[in-house]
């Protein structure tokens, strides 16, 4: 993966409209999109019901898998917001990044966040943070 994502503005402001909805827990979803812009937003309930984690339930994420392949498109991203804290991979979701090929949102709604929104590539471990460049 490039040191750039590209992403539709509009799937920025959804992603952050939707953390700000759910205050209480992270919430999270899968970005769909293709030829390397990032399109379309596929929200998911937070199974763990959570501040501090997220999981999408594997029946939610084959349908979203589905629905991703149904409209020609191909997995980009996955996002989730943290509440409370600093919009950086924590231990669980380096240790639990399973699509290394996906750009990895992570969003916050503290107020005065510099960058309210961050994407990181995360490969066996290792964290880089990618570019944002809004289209």
């Amino acid at each position: 993966m490039a040191g750039v994502v590209r992403i539709r503005a509009e799937i920025l402001e959804r992603m952050a409209d939707e953390a700000r909805r759910h205050p209480d827990i992270e919430c999270c979803g899968l970005l769909g999109g293709h030829d390397g812009l990032i399109s379309v937003i596929f929200p998911a309930r937070n199974a763990l019901a959570s501040a501090r984690a997220f999981e999408i339930a594997p029946a939610d994420l084959f349908r979203l898998f589905r629905e991703i392949r149904a409209a020609g498109l191909e997995l980009l991203g996955i996002y989730h917001s943290h509440p409370s804290g600093k919009n950086e991979p924590s231990a669980r979701d380096i240790e639990c990044s399973y699509y290394p090929e996906a750009a990895f949102f992570i969003v916050s709604v503290q107020p005065g966040e510099p960058k309210p929104i961050r994407a990181f590539s995360i490969s066996d471990g290792s964290v880089s943070e990618l570019t944002i460049e809004p289209i």
